[in-house]
């Protein structure tokens, strides 16, 4: 087998196991790691709009904008439009904040656990080496 096949059999390996745990960490509070993800963007980048979500995280604009209604539904973010109607404001809420606050601690464990044999600096080098592949 080719190293590159064997590169990305060992990235599909972990992959769908840690969407797995993630979802049972999140459908405690009726979040799937899509949303999650789209959450974390606004929470890390605050005052944003879906385009620029949309962007940041390399999804269609329809994608995001469902995941954005759910949390628009859930209270976890709101909607403000700005000096030009066409575009809207995504914010969290306080309700979103105190959420994220707390699965922030549940994912950040399930994390910490799933990489607890690794060294720091071969955890570092892994992020690196990802990074560089620019996909």
């Amino acid at each position: 087998m080719r190293i590159e096949q064997e590169f990305f059999d060992a990235y599909m390996a972990i992959h769908r196991p840690y969407i797995n745990r993630a979802n049972s960490i999140l459908s405690t509070y009726n979040l799937y790691s899509s949303q999650w993800l789209i959450l974390k963007d606004i929470a890390k980048n605050g005052k944003t709009t879906s385009v620029d979500v949309s962007r940041r995280r390399g999804i269609e604009k329809p994608t995001a904008t469902k995941v954005i209604k759910h949390l628009l539904e859930l209270e976890l973010i709101k909607s403000t439009p700005g000096e030009d109607r066409r575009i809207k404001y995504l914010t969290m809420t306080g309700k979103g904040k105190h959420l994220f606050d707390e699965v922030s601690d549940k994912m950040n464990h399930m994390q910490r656990e799933m990489l607890k044999d690794f060294e720091i600096e071969e955890v570092e080098e892994l992020i690196a080496s990802l990074r560089r592949m620019n996909i």
